[in-house]
C-alpha cells in the first residue's frame, strides 16, 4: 500500500479510535456522545491534530520530502477516511444499538430553533421559519449527512494550510 494512503488511514483510525472512547466515556458519565460529538470544538480540533501528524509522518518517511499536492492528496483522503468511519460510528449509535441519541440531538435543534423565533421569523418571515422548523426534526441519515458535511468542511479548510506549512523546496536540479 502507498504510504500516501497509509498514512492518512492509519491516522483516520487513530483518531477514529479517540472518537469511539469519547463516546463510551460519555456513554458513561450519562451525557449524549450525538451531541457533544457534533460540537466543533471537540472535532475540529481532533481532525487537525491528526491530519498534521499524517501529513508529518508522510513528509519525515518520504525520501523526496513533502510537496503541496501531496500534502494535500493526503489532507483530503484523511478527511474522507476520517469522516467515513465517524459516519459509520454515528450511523451504529443510531441503528445498531438503537439509542435515543438522535432523539434527543433533534429536540436541541428544535429547541434551539424555537428560541429564536423572533429574529428568525424578521430574517426568514413566517413561511421559511415554518420550513425550518420542519428541516430541525430530520432523520437519522440527514443528521449523519450534516455531521460528515461539516467535518469534510472542516477538513477543506485546514488542509491547504497544514499543506502550506509542512511542505519542503524542490531538490535543485543541474
Amino acid at each position: 500500500m502507498s504510504l500516501l494512503i497509509k498514512s492518512p488511514l492509519r491516522f483516520s483510525l487513530i483518531a477514529i479510535f479517540f472518537v469511539v472512547l469519547m463516546f463510551f466515556i460519555l456513554i458513561f458519565l450519562d451525557k449524549n456522545p450525538v451531541i457533544y460529538s457534533s460540537n466543533i470544538i471537540f472535532i475540529g480540533p481532533l481532525l487537525s491534530i491528526f491530519l498534521f501528524f499524517s501529513v508529518k509522518v508522510f513528509r519525515d518517511t518520504n525520501p523526496e520530502g513533502l510537496r503541496f499536492w501531496q500534502g494535500f492528496s493526503i489532507g483530503i483522503l484523511y478527511t474522507l477516511f476520517f469522516t467515513l468511519f465517524y459516519s459509520i460510528v454515528l450511523w451504529m449509535d443510531g441503528s445498531v444499538f438503537e439509542t435515543s441519541h438522535f432523539d434527543e440531538y433533534r429536540e436541541m435543534i428544535v429547541e434551539k430553533i424555537i428560541a429564536g423565533r423572533e429574529m428568525l421569523i424578521d430574517k426568514m418571515g413566517e413561511e421559511g421559519y415554518q420550513d425550518y422548523l420542519k428541516s430541525g426534526e430530520s432523520s437519522n441519515a440527514r443528521i449523519i449527512g450534516s455531521l460528515a458535511f461539516n467535518n469534510i468542511l472542516i477538513g477543506i479548510l485546514v488542509t491547504p494550510l497544514i499543506s502550506l506549512f509542512m511542505r519542503t523546496s524542490e531538490p535543485k536540479r543541474l
